[in-house]
Parts: C-alpha cells; structure tokens; sequence
C-alpha cells in the first residue's frame, strides 16, 4: 500500500513539473484558433500604382514596399507586388498591383495607408471570407496617392465580416 501511495505521488509531482513548465515557457502560447464557420478567415487589400500598408489593432504592420527592421509584422499576412512589363519598355510604376493579404485576423479596427509616386486618385479594394467560405464580400475605396500625400481609412474586422469603419482621408506621408 505505501508503494501504491508513493507512486502515485510521483506520478502527480512529475506531471504538475511538467504542465507548469509548459505554461511558464515565455513565446509558448498559441494564437487562440478562430477557424470556426462564423470567423473570418482572411482580409485582404488590393490597388495598382499604390504601396500599401495594414496597421493591426496591436500596431503590427505589413507592409508592400519592405519595413525596416524594427517593425513588427502582423502575423500570418502576406504582401505581393506584381509588375507585368514593369522592365519593358514604357512600363510604368501604375501597372504594378500591390496587395497585403492578413490571415485569420484578430477582430478589431485595422488602418490601410496607400501611398502612391504621381498625384491621382486610385481604387483599393478590400476583400474577406470565413474560413469555411459560406460568407464572403468586398467593397471599393477611392484614394488620392501622391508624392506628397497619403490616404488613409480604418475597416473593422470582426468574428463575422470586414466593414468599412472611416472614408479616406489625406495624411502626411
């Protein structure tokens, strides 16, 4: 009997050693999971001439023109710029499409800032599904980009969708 007792104790000390480990471990934490049919699974943000940048409600960034090293990234987006005949001759800069794509984005406001080489007025495009793709939607927002100036808007993402929470407004760049 005391040899039961003493196992048992063992067994109990070893795995309390080991489940306080685990949770004292700094950086061991996962990112809660919202993969259920109700949460978003993606944002994103599209436009052409145009760099881009997502602010995250923690103020992690993403940016399409590169983002110095102390930047924090947000985590799991993604950002592309594509230049069809860029290097061609009479390719311009306006034929390029940037986009910032955020994967499983905390719900909250996120700021998009477009920044653009010429003085015009652009199109971004703002696009979201849940993860199980039953629901889904876009919109559009027109921007004045230039040398000089920068656009900026808030939308807010929730478990549900992304909504457009302010109009563009002009910024220093």
């Amino acid at each position: 009997m005391g040899l039961v007792a003493l196992c048992v104790a063992l067994g109990v000390a070893t795995w309390s050693a080991l489940v306080s480990r685990a949770t004292d471990r700094p950086g061991t934490r996962s990112r809660p999971e919202r993969t259920g049919p109700d949460s978003v699974a993606f944002f994103s943000v599209t436009g052409e001439g145009v760099d881009l940048e997502v602010v995250a409600p923690d103020g992690a960034r993403a940016i399409t023109n590169g983002a110095s090293p102390d930047v924090t990234r947000i985590p799991g987006a993604e950002t592309n710029v594509d230049c069809p005949g860029f290097s061609a001759p009479g390719g311009r800069e306006a034929e390029c499409t940037a986009s910032v794509n955020v994967a499983t984005p905390r719900p909250g406001d996120y700021v998009v800032i477009a920044r653009g080489p010429a003085a015009r007025t652009v199109m971004l495009t703002v696009g979201w599904a849940t993860a199980n793709g039953v629901r889904r939607g876009s919109f559009s927002v027109n921007a004045t980009v230039g040398p000089t100036r920068a656009s900026r808007f808030d939308v807010i993402v929730s478990r549900e969708d992304v909504s457009q929470r302010s109009e563009p407004r002009s910024v220093a760049p």
